[in-house]
């Protein structure tokens, strides 16, 4: 047994903001209260001047792919994170058969086959432990790549009734739901009525559909509509993945798709929300800006074709004009094969080689293939604000595991994404309450969580203690959103996380313990 005491409890869930003590027996929280007299051997834990809040809950992460190898999961711990909903964009390492290679190769350099199911990876990830909880989804662009891998064409309907069974399998298996990445090989292939028919086994089961939308530019008002007819012609809840407007041209737009979210759901009939990371700048696979259907014959194909002539022309064009991003946009992420290039700015690279910036572009696309990241410039604050103000919003970091130093060059969202949406409101600048539903409640009350994203008696002990003394340092010395040398740290601010009744940080360090759970949907 353990009270928490003294703290400040902030629970929107249960309109809870006092100065109490907490007591946890087992997994659960068991009492909440003025003055808890301590039972023989609990241990005491002084909050004083903390504040005690529901584990977070990650709405949008990748972390499926690096939690094989980083089981203890700092850079969520650190955050206050105690649950990880994965599977997003369309990635989840299933259901893939075991000769799948490179699928979601971004996210993890050292990625192991696929699993065909969920009970397969998730029995892996119980056999390793794991620090955090674990919601998963199932990514339709696993489930296109099972059946008919990168062919580009619109599948038979005996193609479409495989994918429905897959999603049927792993919604039996429990998972909170399905995602679409419809920007990335192979789910850019899938049109509307292809999705709506493969997820029409999430009917009247509880479960959503999360999308990143097939265009956050140009075609942002068109994909929020194709989401949402989709959604609804469906009869399933949505979710729209990481909302924002891409481009300076579409800045403002936001307040448009907004309304749209609202009208769907004044209409009734499916719910529509979004999730947000709190940053101008995202990052993104740099194979996403080459043309549709340079991947179709795979890597080695593309390779053998642009080395020269035509083909290298066609794309040197694209990426010079039409792609999503312009080369003097670009930071680069980390590279393996071309470190020099880690976290500097493509033009600074390229003028350091004394070539064009979309001829060092090509290059490293071609050397790295699907590995390699880069930091784009992405929404504009007004646009974040107003997101992240919406009453269907809450926060989803889309980042993955790393170490401090491996995130050295890569978008500080893997380390500091909930960090940032908790600090402003610790500071008094923006509502606590809020960012704690953005944070928790929001994402729990989703994914239909019963018993977590809160503090109730009787509710699992996911805690996170929080020191806002540290706030203001935190705030004053982190590194900027894309910095070409900007240095990646854990954030000091949590002084105790709780993973089911154990502690994961103690004293604001790290206990090493793994007791964390892959979660099944009800």
């Amino acid at each position: 047994m353990k009270i928490i005491r003294g703290g400040r409890v902030v629970d929107p869930g249960t309109g809870t903001d006092a100065v109490l003590d907490l007591l946890i027996e087992g997994e659960r929280v068991t009492a909440l209260a003025a003055r808890i007299a301590p039972p023989a051997g609990a241990t005491v834990i002084d909050a004083s001047g903390l504040v005690v809040l529901p584990g977070f809950v990650d709405m949008h992460t990748h972390s499926d792919f690096t939690l094989q190898h980083d089981p203890g999961a700092l850079a969520r711990l650190h955050q206050g994170v105690t649950t990880d909903v994965t599977g997003n964009c369309g990635f989840s390492p299933f259901p893939l058969p075991r000769t799948s290679r490179g699928f979601g190769s971004f996210f993890s350099s050292r990625l192991d086959p696929g699993f065909p199911d969920l009970d397969a990876y998730a029995a892996h990830l119980e056999s390793l432990g794991t620090a955090v909880n674990v919601a998963p989804l199932v990514g339709l662009g696993a489930v296109r790549e099972h059946v008919a891998g990168s062919d580009p064409r619109p599948p038979s309907d005996e193609a479409v009734a495989a994918m429905r069974r897959l999603v049927a399998d792993g919604l039996d298996q429990g998972a909170f739901g399905v995602s679409s990445g419809l920007v990335y090989t192979p789910g850019r292939f899938a049109a509307a009525d292809e999705l709506r028919r493969v997820i029409a086994p999430l009917r009247g089961s509880g479960r959503f559909y999360a999308t990143h939308l097939r265009d956050e530019r140009d075609g942002l008002v068109a994909s929020v509509a194709e989401a949402i007819s989709t959604a609804e012609r469906a009869g399933v809840d949505l979710q729209i993945s990481h909302h924002k407007a891409l481009g300076k041209a579409n800045w403002g737009r936001t307040e448009q798709t907004l309304a749209m979210v609202d009208e769907a759901n004044a209409r009734g009939g499916i719910e529509v929300a979004v999730d947000y990371y709190p940053y101008t700048s995202g990052s993104t696979g740099v194979s996403s800006l080459l043309p549709p259907g340079s991947l179709d014959g795979g890597w080695p194909l593309l390779r053998a074709r642009a080395g020269e002539g035509a083909e290298r022309l066609r794309l040197l064009r694209h990426l010079d004009g039409a792609a999503q991003f312009r080369p003097d946009e670009i930071i680069i992420g980390r590279s393996r094969t071309r470190p020099e290039a880690s976290g500097r700015a493509l033009p600074d690279y390229a003028a350091a080689l004394s070539r064009a910036p979309v001829e060092a572009l090509l290059e490293l696309i071609l050397a790295e293939g699907e590995s390699l990241t880069m930091i784009v410039p992405a929404a504009s604050r007004d646009d974040l604000d107003r997101v992240s103000a919406h009453p269907a919003a809450m926060h989803g970091s889309d980042g993955w595991l790393m170490t401090a130093g491996q995130a050295r060059h890569e978008h500080p969202r893997n380390l500091a994404s909930t960090t940032e949406v908790l600090v402003p409101a610790l500071l008094g600048r923006t509502p606590l309450d809020r960012a704690v539903r953005h944070l928790a409640t929001a994402p729990a009350r989703r994914l239909r969580l019963d018993g977590r994203g809160t503090l109730r008696p009787g509710a699992f002990a996911d805690i996170t203690v929080a020191d806002p003394g540290r706030a203001a340092a935190y705030h004053s010395g982190r590194g900027t959103e894309a910095g070409a040398a900007s240095e990646r740290a854990y954030p000091d601010l949590m002084s105790w996380v709780f993973v089911n009744g154990e502690p994961a940080i103690e004293n604001s360090r790290p206990t090493g313990r793994r007791p964390g759970k892959v979660l099944r949907a009800a």
